[in-house]
């Protein structure tokens, strides 16, 4: 079965970093909030009153701040992706993501406690929908870690996901003093922005790697033999395209070839037909490679320089 074409001049930019993340206040352990946002650095210090501008009205009230970000489930393929998520664990008692026989949230005022939160997480990740998407679960502390691996109403999920804590993950705050909040709610979000900070850095590194590699003009796709170039000021010779990300292989080819080759990969040792592959391997040193950062990079790469004027060197 041919692969659906991809198209190269209708597409959307995959933005490098968009989240849905929990907050739990430190001083009112039992009040929580849900959210979504392309940096969880500025949207945690807007809840806690850092940057007078933003934040949500929930996160003001009184005796509620400072909250601490205990989680956050990331690699959405778009805004819309994540929002989606959001709303739907915001409204886990009535979303169609989750089937009425699994829901752990009956009613609108249900599902306060956080075993209720995160076993929402857990069905939300088991729909067809997000599954595709190879999210991660990351947690800054480990009390939350614990409770996720209790999973208390046994809330089933599927395997096409991550789950991570970051080094030197929080535990259970000390709230006896004005300071030792402040003092957990700093070190709380120096983790957050070490998280950010590392995935900001991999993504604008991976980006300067792939536009150098463009710069050298005329380059054959080492699947159909064809060439493109993004020096040129034809657009029909900017195409998708999409690397290798191992720092020894220089492997490059369309976007739709490299689909292909997915695709045809599977159907070969499955005998299954798929629309969009997971994960496949290098046709050129086998690394195993996630097509959603594929598609990533390859997006980046078409929306920052696949325009009519030259790439600059």
């Amino acid at each position: 079965m041919a692969s659906p074409p991809v198209n190269n001049t209708q597409h959307s930019k995959i933005p490098d970093f968009y989240c849905c993340y929990l907050l739990q206040s430190i001083c009112k352990s039992q009040s929580f909030y849900i959210g979504s946002t392309p940096n969880p650095v500025r949207r945690l210090r807007q809840h806690n009153g850092i940057l007078t501008r933003g934040g949500a009205c929930r996160t003001k009230r009184a005796g509620t701040r400072p909250w601490q970000m205990i989680l956050v489930v990331h690699g959405f393929p778009s805004k819309v992706a994540a929002l989606q998520f959001e709303h739907a664990w915001q409204h886990s008692y009535k979303t169609h993501y989750i089937e009425d026989v699994s829901r752990v949230v009956k009613n609108k005022t249900g599902g306060r406690s956080i075993h209720h939160k995160l076993a929402t997480v857990r069905l939300l990740l088991g729909h067809v929908y997000f599954q595709h998407m190879g999210l991660t679960v990351e947690f800054f502390n480990h009390q939350t870690r614990q409770i996720w691996n209790q999973n208390k109403f046994r809330a089933q999920e599927a395997s096409s996901h991550n789950v991570s804590t970051v080094p030197n993950a929080l535990d259970i705050p000390d709230v006896s003093s004005s300071e030792s909040i402040d003092l957990f709610a700093n070190a709380n979000l120096a983790l957050v922005e070490t998280f950010y900070g590392g995935h900001v850095k991999i993504y604008q590194t991976k980006c300067k790697i792939y536009k150098e590699r463009l710069t050298f003009g005329q380059i054959a796709c080492e699947i159909c033999d064809t060439t493109f170039d993004y020096t040129s000021d034809d657009l029909e010779k900017k195409p998708l395209v999409g690397f290798c990300p191992s720092e020894s292989c220089n492997f490059v080819s369309h976007l739709r070839c490299l689909h292909r080759y997915f695709t045809d990969d599977v159907q070969l040792l499955t005998n299954r037909q798929i629309l969009v592959p997971r994960t496949g391997k290098c046709p050129n040193c086998s690394t195993v490679i996630s097509w959603k950062d594929v598609v990533t990079y390859s997006t980046a790469m078409k929306a920052s320089y696949g325009s009519n004027s030259e790439m600059a060197a």
